[in-house]
């Protein structure tokens, strides 16, 4: 294996360091791609790029999370145009009389939708945009709302697309028999603190027990002024927000909520599934509820598509970098440089922090899980460390980078859903993300030293 040292390091933080400069999210990573590719090919970086970025139009993974999106965005906007997320909007409005009520219900919202991060971004943002905008509250506030209580609270739940794909992994790694892959994750569960401490942190934020800090506090100011979406949307792709129907009804939203979760559920948590079939579910619906004319709901097919393609782009170029820094070893060398400073009682809080930052740096979440977690295991063996809170480490890392990456699926969603620039999206939940992160690695210091 080849050692490329320090070199190692260097695309992902040419990436942030892009990013955070131009407040950009195409370009950073066109960058952070070709200078990963020369490090990694030298003379052959072009072809090597070419080839990475066709793996990932044409890989299996990456082709799955492309098509859940892209039926994701066109469900989402058959709901807009049929007047489904306005008869949600309007029924909450009912209840909803203050600023702390309309936060407390996204939070609620999230709560309840649980099955899939990418469904729970784009379905409790475009339902939630007119409630915020009523209180004056920032598209930022929401995003964060939206986003911290998506993968914190999939990887809590033995019934989440996260659990599945986590739960195969251990059975396939031998680290539990054929068949108890579940069973092994749900003694994970309760050592997973950056899921309970990011959850609860999010609420007190909506309670108002918590201050609005960093960026979010401008944000906020700006929201006041009745200015709720950031004035540079140039980094999104706005999910139009026209209702065509003549009616709006609460069942064209819940009715395909409802659907999506038990299909979804009943295909064994394959979201690609229940996605096409509530797809051709709120398609017939709306058509026979005579809603939307055949016409209306074809052209919202093809827009929902429209309007998921630019998140589309970065999660094929974020898949592409992921391609180039496993050949440059990332992932392995981090650890290796780490390792000699864990002991029995630290194991847990510095493997936390160390693949947190490795999330951060390169937005990775379930690929983090398919190389850590076989390295971890034995670690953690060798050192006569808890396996299940092993597991839990490497688990509530990929959350914290699906939660911080800049150009994470989930970030890049959330954003696009609440009409939120994803570079300021990510820079406004940075800092309570950060927060949740060290809260978590103090709490896994003292389950070092119990457990």
């Amino acid at each position: 294996m080849t050692d490329y040292g320090l070199l190692t390091l260097l695309p992902v933080f040419v990436v942030i360091v892009l990013a955070i400069l131009t407040r950009s999210s195409f370009e950073p990573l066109i960058v952070g791609i070709l200078t990963a590719c020369v490090i990694a090919y030298q003379g052959n970086f072009l072809n090597k790029f070419i080839e990475h970025l066709t793996t990932t139009l044409t890989d299996k993974n990456s082709g799955w999370v492309i098509l859940v999106c892209m039926l994701y965005g066109s469900l989402i906007t058959m709901m807009i145009r049929g007047g489904g997320t306005a008869g949600f909007s309007n029924y909450l409005l009912r209840y909803v009389r203050s600023r702390r009520s309309a936060l407390l219900a996204s939070w609620i919202l999230g709560m309840l939708i649980f099955v899939d991060d990418y469904l729970h971004s784009l379905a409790v943002g475009a339902a939630m945009k007119k409630i915020t905008d009523k209180f004056n509250i920032s598209r930022e506030l929401l995003a964060y709302t939206v986003h911290a209580t998506s993968a914190p609270l999939c990887i809590l739940l033995p019934i989440s697309t996260w659990s599945i794909f986590i739960s195969g992994i251990l059975e396939r790694e031998g680290i539990v028999p054929k068949g108890q892959g579940m069973i092994g994750y749900m003694q994970a569960i309760p050592y997973m603190t950056f899921g309970f401490v990011g959850i609860a942190l999010v609420l007190l934020v909506a309670l108002g027990w918590f201050p609005i800090i960093g960026k979010m506090k401008k944000a906020e100011l700006r929201a006041s002024t009745g200015i709720t979406i950031p004035p540079d949307p140039r980094q999104i792709i706005v999910v139009q927000e026209e209702i065509v129907a003549t009616k709006s009804k609460l069942g064209y939203f819940v009715l395909p909520m409802v659907v999506l979760i038990a299909t979804t559920v009943y295909f064994d948590f394959d979201a690609l599934k229940g996605a096409l079939i509530t797809n051709f579910f709120v398609f017939a619906y709306l058509f026979l509820d005579k809603a939307l004319t055949l016409r209306q709901l074809s052209e919202s097919v093809l827009q929902g598509f429209n309007t998921i393609l630019f998140p589309i782009i970065l999660v094929i170029l974020a898949f592409a970098l992921k391609l180039v820094n496993d050949d440059l070893h990332l992932v392995q060398y981090v650890i290796a440089h780490v390792e000699p400073y864990m002991s029995r009682e630290l194991f847990p809080a510095i493997a936390f922090l160390t693949l947190a930052t490795i999330a951060f740096l390169t937005g990775s979440s379930w690929d983090l899980y398919v190389i850590a977690i076989p390295l971890m295991i034995p670690l953690a063996r060798a050192l006569d460390a808890n396996v299940w809170v092993a597991i839990s480490v490497v688990v509530c890392a990929g959350a914290f980078g699906s939660n911080t990456g800049f150009f994470s699926d989930s970030t890049i969603l959330s954003a696009s859903s609440t009409n939120c620039p994803t570079m300021q999206h990510a820079l406004t939940q940075l800092p309570y993300a950060t927060i949740a992160l060290l809260i978590s690695a103090v709490i896994y210091i003292a389950i070092g030293f119990v457990v």
